[in-house]
């Protein structure tokens, strides 16, 4: 039962998630309203999961990180979005001009909905691939560092991010909007990929087999914060791995296990409050030592 439990949440969850938020989004609410609620839903099902199909129990409880996970869910997402929102607003007056320049929306707005999500997924992890990858192999390592300081892998560390880390990283869905994507496939793109970052990173053992070279989930990312920073350097894709499969930074072994002691290599005196973890990237002392290899290293492996 375990082991059918594992291999079916995944797929379940995922279309639970695309059917409400069309059902809800018929149901003409806000579109923040079915945001909210839809990955609301999944966040409480998720927590309940873990507690009945768990991938380490010693990652149910606290190791002292959920003050400061709500703390960046609350704050730093409020932050974020304000940011966020104010570059999509230009974004949708520059989609508005483009229309209106060449006399349609360059997006194919009246292809089926089961079309346009898989293909603004593919379009949007390109820039997120890219934009991921420069926050490991450049110096702004500084402003992702936050997210990989978690000590344990459970829902909430999706949300542990710097708001400077979560414009950088939202603003995937920039292309979208100027090419006049319609409200409706934008509101699934959105539910989606945050159910999907919550599932990303939760503490259940879930079982993808094949899908594993397309669906940028659990099984393979939790290699990506191995304190190794041969194996944290790849399986940079959000959702998709696509683009890890093509760029060849996909690393998912088969010879051993992800290692249970995750978190950032050569910063294990990384601040573990939330202040101070927004202010980290500004300190040079914190950063003088630098990591167990220069950022951006990519040795073999």
């Amino acid at each position: 039962m375990r082991l059918l439990l594992g291999w079916l949440i995944y797929p379940a969850l995922m279309a639970a998630t695309v059917g409400s938020t069309v059902l809800l989004y018929k149901a003409h609410l806000p579109a923040v309203a079915v945001v909210a609620l839809v990955t609301s839903g999944a966040a409480v099902l998720i927590i309940a999961l873990e507690r009945v199909l768990p991938y380490r129990r010693e990652w149910l409880r606290s190791h002292g990180d959920l003050r400061v996970d709500l703390s960046h869910l609350i704050f730093s997402g409020a932050l974020a979005e304000a940011g966020r929102a104010g570059i999509l607003a230009g974004l949708t007056l520059g989609a508005i001009a483009l229309s209106r320049a060449i006399g349609t929306t360059v997006w194919p707005n009246a292809w089926p909905l089961w079309v346009q999500v898989p293909l603004a997924l593919v379009i949007a992890e390109l820039g997120a691939y890219w934009a991921h990858r420069a926050m490991h192999e450049t110096g702004l390592f500084r402003i992702h560092a936050v997210h990989h300081s978690a000590p344990r892998l459970y829902w909430l560390n999706g949300m542990r991010l710097h708001p400077l880390d979560t414009v950088w990283s939202g603003l995937s869905m920039a292309p979208l909007v100027l090419l006049g994507a319609g409200d409706r496939m934008l509101v699934v793109f959105a539910t989606f990929a945050g159910v999907h970052m919550m599932m990303q990173h939760a503490n259940l053992d879930t079982r993808l087999g094949p899908l594993n070279w397309i669906f940028s989930m659990n099984e393979v990312h939790r290699w990506h914060h191995s304190r190794v920073i041969a194996e944290q350097n790849g399986n940079y894709g959000g959702v998709l791995l696509l683009w890890d499969v093509v760029f060849g930074t996909r690393f998912y072994p088969t010879d051993r296990t992800p290692p249970v002691d995750v978190g950032l290599a050569g910063l294990r005196d990384f601040p573990t409050g939330y202040v101070a973890q927004l202010a980290s990237p500004f300190r040079s002392a914190l950063w003088r030592r630098g990591r167990d290899v220069p950022v951006g290293s990519r040795t073999d492996r």
